[in-house]
């Protein structure tokens, strides 16, 4: 293992042994970085490649991005077997990327290059496969190409849509194939829940072209987002930035706009809501027209309606996870504060951080998540890190 960069991201992928089968688009030669991701969460990666993919990318490249023998043909060790036979050594196959050429043979169980083989062997032996197209947008969107892509959906194969982009079909970004990876292989202690997410800040308009807002980046609402779906719940993200990430998303500027989402969210049912969002405290009538600049401006507020306190009363046994920011107080007022809103609107959970010290925009953070009975635990670090901690204590919420 590469010492160097071996779990410096993050340990989601420790004691995963993944192969990854490479094959004979010009996407292969992103594969090498799509490797060192994987290590960097701790996973073992070895690589076997299409002869195809050798006339693109030297196996050497792999070799030194796995730091394992690139497996280029099948010998007398029957490789296939020992990785992705039944009790073989492997996790997940990943075919990365996978042409029409291969799509198609491994759907109808051909076999005649080290990678199919690995496929017909994994998809035999029910081990984990996933696959990310790539390859000239007319032949993605070949009727017998569409059919290849759901058979291999029906035997139980992750496929990884592609960008559409230039007239090709490009391979998904990296950090998408890695959370689908870890989707797949992690706990799993999520799937079947429905989470909803409010994120960032909101917009309220002063007219056509200004609005109030706040500092909120809403990088601590996606994270979450990204971990709840990495451990396998269906995830609907409420915000005004919608950004490219495998979750459903719904669009909303002003306070109002999010409430009225939310509560039509939970209608459709969900068994937690995230409530990350820096919700707008005020809004007010807009001009219909600009105002004119160079003159004195005087705006009326008025105060918006609370997003939590609503729907604690329309949904009274929801898990509830919010938020609450303070600036500049004591270790002791902030959690004090923060327990006065838990039993305000009888949450499940306040995550509460001085705003103070950092954290509105910024990559880390430090808060205290709070539970009903008083108990806290401090957590600092990087964003992702909190969002992990985070959905640990609402996963213990949501067992009791």
């Amino acid at each position: 293992m590469p010492s160097d960069i071996f779990g410096t991201v993050s340990e989601t992928l420790s004691g995963k042994r993944i192969v990854v089968g490479v094959t004979g688009s010009i996407a292969a030669v992103r594969v090498v970085d799509l490797v060192r991701d994987l290590i960097r969460r701790k996973a073992e990666v070895h690589c076997v490649m299409s002869p195809a993919a050798r006339q693109i990318l030297h196996p050497y490249a792999l070799e030194y991005a796995s730091t394992n023998p690139v497996i280029t043909e099948i010998t007398g060790r029957v490789e296939h077997v020992e990785f992705c036979g039944v009790g073989g050594k492997a996790d997940l196959l990943l075919v990365v990327p996978a042409t029409a050429n291969t799509v198609g043979k491994m759907a109808c169980g051909i076999d005649d290059t080290p990678v199919t083989t690995f496929a017909t062997t994994a998809l035999g032996s029910r081990k984990p496969v996933m696959v990310a197209p790539a390859m000239h947008e007319a032949m993605y969107c070949h009727p017998a190409v569409i059919k290849n892509l759901e058979t291999l959906r029906a035997m139980g194969v992750v496929v990884i849509d592609p960008r559409i982009e230039e007239g090709k079909a490009k391979i998904a970004d990296s950090a998408r194939v890695v959370l689908e990876a870890e989707r797949l292989l992690g706990p799993g202690d999520l799937r079947g829940k429905k989470i909803l997410i409010t994120s960032g800040s909101n917009a309220e308009a002063v007219d056509p072209i200004r609005i109030l807002t706040n500092r909120s980046s809403g990088k601590t609402g996606v994270a979450l987002a990204l971990e709840a779906h990495r451990r396998g719940a269906e995830v609907t993200l409420v915000h005004r930035f919608p950004q490219e990430i495998p979750v459903r998303q719904i669009f909303a500027e002003s306070a109002q706009e999010m409430l009225d989402v939310v509560l039509a969210e939970l209608e459709r049912g969900c068994d937690a809501l995230i409530s990350a969002a820096a919700v707008a405290d005020y809004t007010l009538d807009a001009s219909e027209v600009k105002i004119k600049s160079g003159q004195d401006l005087i705006l009326r507020l008025k105060p918006t309606r609370k997003i939590i306190q609503a729907v604690r009363a329309a949904f009274p046994d929801l898990k509830i996870v919010a938020f609450k920011a303070e600036t500049n107080v004591t270790e002791e007022e902030l959690r004090a504060r923060a327990m006065e809103v838990m039993q305000a609107s009888g949450l499940d959970l306040v995550v509460a951080n001085d705003v103070g010290r950092g954290g509105m925009g910024t990559e880390e953070n430090r808060v205290l998540i709070i539970d009903r009975e008083g108990r806290s635990k401090e957590v600092k670090g990087k964003k992702d890190l909190i969002a992990q901690r985070i959905i640990d204590a609402l996963r213990v919420v949501m067992s009791r």
